[in-house]
């Protein structure tokens, strides 16, 4: 029945993925890639409404948002992000300290100042609102055309 519909909220995942990746690596997001390859999207029809869902790994609200101070992070989930970036840090003898302190360090440091937002959902909304809003208008007129027309020959 709603045909047309869920094909163009298909299309809107689709770019919705699309400019979401794009958002993320135009805020240089891109560390280990994690984030980046958990985007997804599903077309749910739930009781002949059709819903259009996006997931992805749950840090992705910090990034988008932020973090005011407050509570630290735990230090372990910096590990990967550290070694695919390159992170180094040295004590003031030069002498490079151990991934988990670093890694402690960096957690302690947005515990105290926060991290600020990168509003890559709005900013991604923002972009494909316009023409995705006409295409699912369209869809949707085509999808009732084609139920008056069921109800008509009935």
């Amino acid at each position: 029945m709603n045909d047309n519909l869920k094909i163009a909220l298909d299309e809107l995942g689709v770019d919705f993925i699309k400019e979401l990746t794009n958002q993320l690596l135009a805020a240089d997001k891109k560390a280990t890639g994690q984030l980046i390859s958990s985007l997804n999207y599903k077309v749910v029809d739930v009781l002949d409404n059709l819903l259009l869902t996006i997931s992805a790994e749950p840090y992705l609200k910090f990034i988008d948002e932020g973090r005011k101070p407050g509570k630290m992070p735990p230090s372990q989930v910096f590990f990967k992000w550290i070694d695919a970036r390159g992170i180094v840090f040295k004590n003031n003898k030069g002498k490079i300290i151990k991934k988990e302190s670093t890694a402690f360090l960096i957690a302690r440091s947005i515990g105290k100042k926060g991290i600020k937002p990168t509003n890559v959902i709005r900013k991604t909304i923002d972009k494909i609102y316009s023409t995705k809003t006409q295409l699912l208008e369209k869809a949707a007129a085509k999808d009732i055309e084609a139920l008056i027309q069921k109800i008509l020959v009935t």
